[in-house]
């Protein structure tokens, strides 16, 4: 090892640092169904629940959103019943297939085209939830940040980043 050993003389080492091996970012993967992602730099694994495959406490300025990780078998009860279960949980009305498709955002990444959600109960702002549904060969992957309208526009670009970096 570089720096262990039984000597107790004190050494000093230098080592160079390539600032483009520096990575604010961790690969976590699930030994469940070989799913891999990339974790942006602050984002704390937590424990969720049973039914989660992984789940991460979100750091913004007004505290920590809760982010969710699902795999259900095939298309998972499809886009609209999700969506609409979720618009539920924040006290929004459900919405047809088509005004849910016209508020995505279509994304790619190496599971395949994928839409993201950004979900807002308007009244209540602390009611929001930016999500993302992934179709894959293992079956439909569920992400879904549980935080406020104003902690969406700080963490959405991380979110994009760890969405767009899903894989086998």
């Amino acid at each position: 090892s570089i720096s262990c050993d039984r000597n107790d003389a004190v050494q000093s080492y230098r080592i160079s640092k390539n600032p483009t091996e520096v990575k604010n970012i961790q690969t976590d993967r699930s030994s469940e169904n070989n799913l891999k992602w990339d974790t942006p730099k602050g984002w704390i694994i937590s424990s969720g629940s049973k039914m989660r495959l992984a789940s991460y406490n979100v750091p913004y300025s007004d505290g920590y959103g809760d982010l969710s990780i699902m795999v259900l078998s095939g298309d998972g009860g499809g886009v609209e019943a999700n969506i609409n279960r979720w618009r539920q949980q924040i006290d929004l009305e459900p919405h047809n297939i088509s005004d849910i498709n016209k508020t995505a955002e279509k994304r790619e990444n190496n599971l395949g085209t994928y839409q993201i959600f950004e979900i807002v109960n308007t009244k209540s702002k602390n009611k929001a939830f930016l999500s993302s549904i992934m179709p894959s060969s293992k079956g439909t992957v569920f992400i879904k940040l549980s935080i406020s309208e104003a902690g969406i526009s700080e963490i959405k670009d991380d979110f994009i980043y760890f969405c767009d970096s899903f894989k086998l």
